[in-house]
């Protein structure tokens, strides 16, 4: 697994300034570590368990989820270490002066850490989850293998990018520069900074627009992710009353691989042969039957062949 920057100056800092014991070197590195071994023997011990479901694109989408929590788990520990570098606890100040609104403010900023990092923490986590789906072939196929897979993670990647924008430009807004942000590494600071002078009828890191395009792109692959879902859900269901019923013709909707799958009791003649190649439906030797992939297009395209069909017989 890639592994990432580990700041251990925050680290040490948040130890010494909560608790009287010296601060072990690497000591944030090592738990990083050890959280990454735990997961990463979690993955191995599921493929060992299921190596029939880890094909070529299983594989990639494994280490792209096994990639993105080490690097979620990286920002997650830094970030829990600046929040508890934020100021000393009261046993190591002492009550004199103590600044007990700040504290207020740490605690708050505590709380939502553990809201939305808390999970990275945990066996169970959610990128452990999408990895166990994938093993165990609970995904949605269609002609581009585990699609609906590949489009959650471009969504999550899309929202991620999203919050990180708004992020961003509200420490820019807070603070005038970008020294510092722990959303960025110093070098895109510096490339953003640039950016800005040189840009300066948008004097934020990221324009308006930069935001609104990548909005509607999340709701055009949402749009596209529900629609695939319904047609999963659709081939899951019992195929009675959902097409016209033809002599000698099954109409099967495969909810494994997504396709529309037309099964005649014997060889097709040449009239109807061409009438189903016409409507885009090509020859399947695996599987014995005249198939096409099960979107909206294909179920027209279907009913359109039995239509037609029946009006020939």
């Amino acid at each position: 697994m890639t592994k990432y920057e580990i700041n251990e100056q925050i680290a040490k800092s948040a130890k010494e300034l909560n608790s009287f014991d010296d601060y072990k070197a690497n000591s944030a590195t090592n738990e990083y570590n050890s959280y990454l071994n735990d997961f990463e023997q979690n993955v191995n011990e599921l493929m060992a368990k299921h190596p029939e479901n880890l094909n070529e694109e299983a594989l990639q989408l494994i280490e792209y989820y096994k990639d993105k929590y080490s690097k979620k788990l990286a920002f997650a520990i830094n970030k829990s270490n600046s929040i508890e570098a934020m100021m000393p606890s009261i046993m190591i100040s002492g009550g004199g002066n103590f600044n007990f609104r700040k504290k207020e403010k740490q605690n708050r900023a505590r709380e939502n850490f553990w809201n939305e990092y808390g999970n990275l923490f945990n066996e169970d986590n959610y990128y452990y989850n999408k990895i166990r789906n994938i093993i165990l072939n609970k995904v949605i196929y269609s002609d581009d293998a585990m699609v609906i897979e590949k489009l959650e993670a471009k969504i999550d990647n899309l929202k991620e990018l999203q919050s990180k924008m708004k992020e961003v430009n509200a420490y820019y807004k807070k603070n005038k520069t970008l020294k510092g942000c722990e959303l960025l590494t110093e070098d895109e600071a510096i490339k953003i900074m640039n950016n800005i002078q040189y840009h300066s009828w948008y004097p934020v890191p990221f324009a308006p627009f930069e935001l609104t395009n990548n909005n509607q792109n999340i709701h055009r692959l949402e749009d596209r992710l529900e629609s695939l879902k319904k047609l999963k859900q659709r081939a899951s269901e019992e195929n009675e009353n959902k097409y016209i019923q033809v002599d000698g013709l099954q109409v099967v909707e495969d909810a494994t691989d997504m396709r529309i799958r037309l099964i005649f009791n014997e060889i097709p003649n040449e009239k109807v042969r061409e009438l189903i190649k016409h409507w885009g439906f090509k020859w399947s030797p695996k599987n014995s039957a005249w198939q096409r992939q099960l979107t909206r297009n294909g179920i027209y395209a279907t009913n359109k062949v039995l239509e037609q069909l029946k009006e020939m017989n």
